[in-house]
């Protein structure tokens, strides 16, 4: 693919993305320790270690980089799939009770709320963290 490891990575990651959108079920199928991989599980970690196989990357690290990839693919679609209208309003009431009484405890984090770092956000949850992942693989990539 032009462009190298890179864009082939974030393609990978987006397509993952994809699949644990359209298939919620597969976080708690594919999340057993030490499973079985079947065949597409494979397949998947396949294409991550094609994609970094001009890197210079040992393959340990080659294999640190997937795990860094698809535990942020998987830890945002876990969130989805346990976040539900409902869900949403009982966390909201329990941690404003919990806020009311020891929140004073927690300066830094009153400053995040105060500053929106809770706030809904526009534009793709994947965006943040496969950026900052891709750029630490890119300077492992040149440090040799």
């Amino acid at each position: 693919m032009a462009g190298g490891w890179r864009p082939r990575l974030e393609v990978w990651a987006r397509a993952c993305w994809e699949e644990y959108r359209r298939r919620p079920w597969m976080v708690a199928a594919t999340g057993m320790r030490r499973q079985l991989m079947g065949p597409r599980q494979l397949a998947w970690l396949d294409s991550a270690f094609a994609a970094l196989s001009d890197t210079g990357l040992a393959y340990a690290q080659q294999h640190a980089a997937f795990l860094l990839l698809v535990g942020h693919v998987r830890g945002l679609a876990q969130q989805l799939v346990d976040d539900d209208e409902e869900g949403r309003e009982e966390w909201n009431r329990l941690t404003a009770d919990v806020w009311a009484r020891h929140g004073d405890r927690f300066p830094a984090l009153t400053a995040a709320i105060a500053g929106g770092a809770f706030a809904p956000r526009a534009g793709d949850p994947l965006d943040f963290g496969l950026e900052r992942i891709l750029d630490g693989v890119a300077a492992q990539i040149e440090r040799g």
